[in-house]
């Protein structure tokens, strides 16, 4: 029996995400085009995550940058994100 999956979106406003990733990557000496690197994206991609502008970024996007930076997004989002179906905060953002 083969099973349909529905994508549910969960939209969440928070302010201070990319002031976090910013500080832990400053802090990581990196810069944005090493901690893009390792996310999997470009370094003016994570410069927009960083200045909060962008109109939302997926979780998964969120995690890469997190990891990438060695933030832990607990800290930021709480508990709860890591009780989502799926979510795994553990992923590595470099294919290590």
């Amino acid at each position: 029996m083969i099973m349909d999956l529905m994508k549910i979106i969960i939209e969440v406003e928070f302010t201070g995400i990319g002031t976090a990733l910013k500080k832990a990557r400053e802090a990581a000496g990196m810069s944005l085009t090493v901690a893009g690197d390792y996310a999997g994206m470009s370094g003016a991609n994570f410069n927009r995550i960083e200045n909060e502008d962008t109109k939302g970024v997926p979780l998964d996007t969120l995690i890469r940058a997190a990891n990438a930076v060695g933030l832990d997004l607990k800290e930021c989002l709480g508990e709860w994100i890591q009780h989502i179906p799926g979510v795994n905060l553990t992923e590595s953002s470099n294919g290590d």
